[in-house]
């Protein structure tokens, strides 16, 4: 869910100004990855494992997981420590650049809606 900007209570100018800066901002970093990173515990497959009678469950285990269509998902385990720290960096930075956009898209509609050129 995106947020919610409260440009209608800002002057023309304000907004102007604002855009400019979100332009400014708004550099795609080259190693930006739209995916999630997920923390999983799991039971194993031995069957008299205390894991599958209740007990504690193996894991953590790390995931990217990546939605790319209907019944698609690529998703692989992070192994390493410098593998979960990356994954959790490039997602982070691919989400600024959306709240980023996100806000730039309220503005002009803001902007639009009063009748302001873009």
């Amino acid at each position: 869910m995106a947020r919610i900007f409260g440009f209608r209570r800002k002057s023309t100018l304000a907004l102007r100004e604002r855009k400019e800066r979100l332009l400014h901002l708004l550099k795609l970093s080259p190693d930006s990855v739209r995916a999630s990173f997920v923390e999983r515990y799991s039971a194993c497959g031995k069957r008299h494992c205390s894991c599958r009678q209740g007990g504690q469950k193996h894991g953590p285990f790390y995931y990217l997981t990546q939605c790319l269509g209907v019944g698609q998902v690529n998703k692989f385990m992070l192994k390493i420590s410098v593998q979960k720290q990356t994954a959790k960096n490039v997602i982070q930075r691919y989400r600024q650049f959306q709240a980023l956009l996100e806000e730039l898209s309220q503005l002009n509609t803001e902007l639009l809606r009063r009748e302001e050129s873009l």
